[in-house]
C-alpha cells in the first residue's frame, strides 16, 4: 500500500444507527448508476418504452374526468376539471411511485447487496430520485394542458421543485419503513398497497378540499400530500393557498417519519440477505 493510497476500514455500527453523508458523497457515482439502471430496467422489451410514463397518468386523468367530471360532475369552481384533476394526480403519482421504489428497492437489488459493500441506504435513496425526475417530466406535461386552458405558466413555477421533494421526503420515509420490515414480515406489502389506496381518495385528487366537512379539516390537512396538491393547484391554476399551522406540523411530522424510517432501516438491511 502506498502512501497516497486512500484506505477505508469497514467496522460494524454500535448504538443507534448514524447516516453518513460523506460516504454517500463519496458513493455519489454509484447512485447514477443507479437511477440509470433502473430507469433502463423499467422500459426495458417496451415497444412504446418511456411513453408509458405519459400514457399511464393521462389515461387515469382521462379516467377520472369522464367519471368525476362529466358522470358525478364534482364542482371544481372556476377550474377546468381535467386541469384540476392533473394538477393533483402529478404529485400524488410521485409520491406513490417513490414510496413503492423505496420499499421495493432492498429486495430487488439483493443480489448486490449480497455481494458489494456500499451504503445500503443509497438504495431507497436513488429509487425515490428516480421517480422525481419521472414527475418533473409529467410536471411539464401539467404546464401544458395548463396553458391550453388558459392558464399560462407564472413566477409560481419556480416551486415546482420545491413541491416536488416536499412529496417526496414522506414516501421515502414511508417506502423505507415498510420494504425494511417487509423483508421479515412479508404481511407489510400489501398493507402498504392498502395505505396508498386509502391515501389516493383521502387526498383531495379528483374533489375540490372544501367538500370535507370542518369538523374533519384540522386532523385533513396534516397529511402532507393534501398540501402537496394544494401547493400544486397554487402554481398551475393560482389558487389560493392558505398557509398555517397544519402545514408546518406535516413538515415535522414527515421528517419523523424519515428519521424513524432509517432507525428501521439500518436495523432490518443488516439482515436483508440472510432472511431471504
Amino acid at each position: 500500500m502506498t502512501p497516497h493510497e486512500e484506505r477505508h476500514i469497514i467496522e460494524p455500527e454500535s448504538g443507534l444507527a448514524r447516516l453518513d453523508w460523506r460516504e454517500i458523497y463519496r458513493s455519489r457515482e454509484l447512485a447514477w448508476v443507479f437511477i440509470k439502471r433502473g430507469i433502463a430496467v423499467r422500459y426495458r422489451q417496451m415497444a412504446l418504452g418511456i411513453l408509458w410514463s405519459f400514457l399511464e397518468p393521462l389515461g387515469l386523468l382521462a379516467l377520472t374526468t369522464l367519471v368525476f367530471g362529466l358522470m358525478i360532475r364534482v364542482p371544481t369552481g372556476p377550474y377546468p376539471y381535467p386541469v384540476f384533476v392533473f394538477s393533483g394526480l402529478i404529485p400524488w403519482l410521485c409520491f406513490s411511485k417513490a414510496t413503492n421504489g423505496a420499499a421495493n428497492s432492498l429486495l430487488e437489488n439483493i443480489g448486490i447487496v449480497s455481494k458489494v459493500y456500499f451504503p445500503r441506504v443509497l438504495l431507497p435513496l436513488t429509487a425515490a430520485v428516480r421517480e422525481l425526475l419521472d414527475s418533473a417530466m409529467l410536471f411539464a406535461v401539467l404546464l401544458v394542458l395548463a396553458w391550453l386552458y388558459g392558464y399560462a405558466p407564472g413566477a409560481r413555477i419556480i416551486f415546482a421543485p420545491v413541491l416536488l421533494l416536499y412529496v417526496t421526503l414522506p414516501a421515502l420515509g414511508l417506502g423505507m419503513a415498510i420494504g425494511s420490515i417487509s423483508i421479515k414480515f412479508r404481511d407489510f406489502r400489501p398493507l402498504l398497497a392498502l395505505l396508498l389506496q386509502a391515501g389516493f381518495y383521502t387526498t383531495p385528487i379528483f374533489y375540490p378540499p372544501e367538500l370535507v366537512p370542518p369538523r374533519f379539516r384540522a386532523v385533513y390537512e396534516l397529511n402532507p400530500m393534501y398540501w402537496g396538491v394544494e401547493l400544486s393547484r397554487w402554481i398551475t391554476l393560482g389558487k389560493p393557498l392558505v398557509i398555517d399551522a397544519s402545514f408546518f406540523l406535516s413538515i415535522v411530522l414527515s421528517l419523523i417519519v424519515v428519521a424513524v424510517a432509517y432507525l428501521i432501516f439500518a436495523r432490518y438491511e443488516r439482515i436483508a440477505v440472510d432472511a431471504q
